[in-house]
């Protein structure tokens, strides 16, 4: 496996211990509903989440790294299921996971999927190692989920998705999560263009994205420069993002009508507050959540 590889192999990793823990939250209100993430995590990590104290460590660690991150990834994961229940709910018949990584939706949701296709597109790599953990937790690789191997920076939709039984004829619900901050501004119109041009109208996306000014420098987000210092150390340099007051004009642009969004504040209220009225914690205003439906 080359670095780039196994780099994004372990940011997908990195994600799902951040549901891992918040899986653990004793407090139902603000807890993680990804209960399989930590599955997907080796054992030697799966052993560790079991100890209070180093999950608390766990938890300063990331805060200190990436301000927010945690709650995000909490706030993130409530609010794509809901969007996701929502698109089922409105009658999409295929979801697509672009960059998959371990999302646990197909498994998780297993029972709203009879009759619905599922494609979950991530490098080869990725996922070799979740089938992997999927045979061993559940006996066999779902047949009802399709693997669809890609290079995001080589193969384009269009090319890669028919040939695994993409249908557009059919409505169809596309989340995108943890992507669009990494890629060039053609890289994403490229993914929103097909999103456009391939399914019929009520079809929709769901993705976060990072606020343009933040990679400014911009005084109104504070993590911007800790966050941007990190990821590129990382190996994963934020570099595309959208202006937030002005997403709507942005996602018209590209064709597509605004359903919805949510930033750091309406997170916190709606997902990060305990049944007590406090606050877990706090999540980064760099960061946002956008619904839009082909107009």
């Amino acid at each position: 496996m080359n670095k780039d590889k196994r780099e994004a192999d372990r940011t997908a990793l990195g994600v799902a211990m951040w549901r891992a823990l918040g899986a653990r939250e004793e407090d139902a209100s603000v807890r993680n509903p990804d209960f399989m993430a930590e599955d997907f995590l080796d054992p030697v990590s799966r052993a560790l989440l079991s100890v209070a104290p180093v999950r608390a460590w766990f938890k300063n660690h990331f805060g200190r790294k990436l301000p927010g991150a945690y709650g995000f990834a909490t706030a993130r994961t409530l609010h794509l299921d809901a969007l996701f229940q929502q698109a089922l709910d409105d009658g999409a018949r295929q979801v697509v996971l672009l960059g998959a990584g371990y999302d646990s939706r197909a498994y998780r949701f297993r029972e709203r999927l009879e009759g619905v296709r599922v494609f979950e597109l991530d490098l080869p790599s990725t996922q070799r190692r979740k089938k992997e953990r999927l045979d061993a937790l559940l006996g066999a690789v779902p047949d009802w989920v399709n693997y669809v191997p890609i290079n995001f920076d080589v193969h384009r939709l269009e090319d890669v998705l028919p040939a695994w039984g993409f249908d557009s004829t059919l409505r169809t619900f596309f989340l995108w999560e943890g992507v669009s901050m990494y890629l060039t501004e053609q890289s994403v119109s490229r993914t929103l263009g097909f999103v456009v041009r391939h399914v019929p109208r009520g079809s929709s996306i769901a993705f976060d994205y990072v606020a343009l000014g933040a990679l400014r420098g911009d005084v109104r987000y504070p993590d911007s420069r800790q966050w941007g210092r990190q990821l590129a150390s990382m190996g994963h340099p934020m570099t595309f993002g959208i202006e937030e007051d002005d997403s709507d004009a942005y996602l018209r642009q590209q064709g597509l009508e605004v359903i919805s969004r949510i930033g750091s504040a309406d997170m916190e209220r709606e997902y990060l507050t305990k049944s007590n009225g406090e606050l877990l914690c706090h999540t980064s205003n760099i960061l946002n959540i956008v619904h839009a439906r082909v107009a």
